[in-house]
């Protein structure tokens, strides 16, 4: 048998309250768990329709039905009503959009694969070709260290070899064997 009541007391930080039963004077537990709605709170002074049940050798209100809850009709514009008629996506729709975008996301991982073996090609690439250099400049002349010193001569006529005009050149200061100044001496001699 329903019983009907108001809501006399509330604490919202616990979740439950006291309900006062008309023609009683003892007051009935609640709990926010028992109310068809959780998300809209209860009102002190509000009409509920409920049954009293006994629960661990207490009674509570169960079962309770709120009588003045309004419940208040959406209001609908035209863009509302555009989003409601929407046609949705239907499951083949979306089966291909996941294919899509999955293909989309596999063929990045190749392209980011591909531009790292490029990368990594160019690299070996660049030191192979820094190597060659520095091989050539290391091989490009033997230095035969012969007895040679700077004793003050400068000129061709005044060298045995051209080893020996080479070194001069190379090594002494003030020599005059290289007239057009591209390492090479005595060019018109030999």
């Amino acid at each position: 048998m329903f019983l009907e009541g108001k809501v006399k007391t509330y604490n919202e930080a616990r979740g439950f309250g006291f309900i006062a039963i008309e023609g009683e004077s003892k007051d009935l537990f609640f709990h926010i768990q028992d109310f068809p709605n959780k998300n809209i709170l209860p009102k002190v002074g509000e009409k509920l329709k409920f049954r009293k049940v006994e629960e661990s050798g207490k009674f509570k209100a169960d079962n309770i039905v709120r009588l003045e809850l309004k419940t208040e009709t959406p209001r609908h514009t035209p863009q509302s009503r555009a989003l409601e008629n929407k046609p949705r996506a239907t499951q083949r729709e979306q089966s291909q959009e996941k294919t899509s975008r999955f293909s989309t996301y596999i063929g990045l991982l190749i392209m980011i694969g591909l531009a790292y073996v490029v990368y990594n090609k160019y690299q070996a690439w660049q030191s192979n070709r820094i190597q060659s250099v520095e091989v050539q400049h290391m091989v490009k002349e033997p230095q035969v260290q012969q007895n040679f010193s700077c004793d003050g001569r400068q000129h061709c006529s005044q060298m045995g070899s051209y080893e020996e005009a080479l070194f001069f050149l190379r090594n002494c200061p003030n020599t005059k064997m290289d007239g057009d100044g591209d390492g090479i001496p005595c060019e018109s001699q030999f």
